[in-house]
């Protein structure tokens, strides 16, 4: 378990990882404004997978874990240039995080999808997987590349 002086349970809380892919744990970070409670305020979440810091952007817990505008959680999005102190660079390098993202010229991932399905960018392409039907997608946006991905 993640422990930090950060730590209030409120504008800053560790969770449980929902996704088999991330590693055991969540750092969620809160900021209300315009005093608005805590929560009102929407949540910045982060994540280590394999030895990457990934980060989401969630709705306040009010509205649920989707935004409105898209009826499924955010992707988990790779952090390019991690913080090298405080509450996230802890998080990251206690649950396995390196301190920069390792860039691999060949298969230069940049976001894992729902089912941990790893997204790469080729070239003007974003690509993914699908792990359901192992049907390679392709789209020019991340959005695009979702709204294909989610399709039946």
């Amino acid at each position: 378990m993640f422990e930090h002086k950060s730590l209030d349970g409120a504008t800053h809380r560790v969770l449980p990882a929902l996704e088999a892919f991330v590693n055991e744990e969540v750092l969620e970070t809160r900021e209300p404004k315009n005093g608005l409670p805590v929560d009102a305020a929407g949540r910045h979440q982060h994540g280590v997978v394999g030895e990457t810091l990934v980060e989401r952007f969630l709705p306040p817990e009010t509205v649920g874990n989707a935004w409105s505008y898209d009826p499924h959680t955010p992707w988990w999005v790779v952090v390019v240039n991690p913080p090298h102190a405080g509450i996230v660079a802890d998080f990251s390098k206690s649950k396995g995080g390196s301190y920069r993202h390792k860039w691999v010229k060949e298969r230069n991932v940049v976001a894992f999808a729902e089912g941990g399905e790893e997204i790469v960018l080729d070239g003007t392409d974003y690509v993914v997987t699908r792990s359901s039907d192992s049907q390679e997608l392709r789209a020019p946006s991340l959005m695009k590349l979702r709204s294909a991905y989610y399709a039946s």
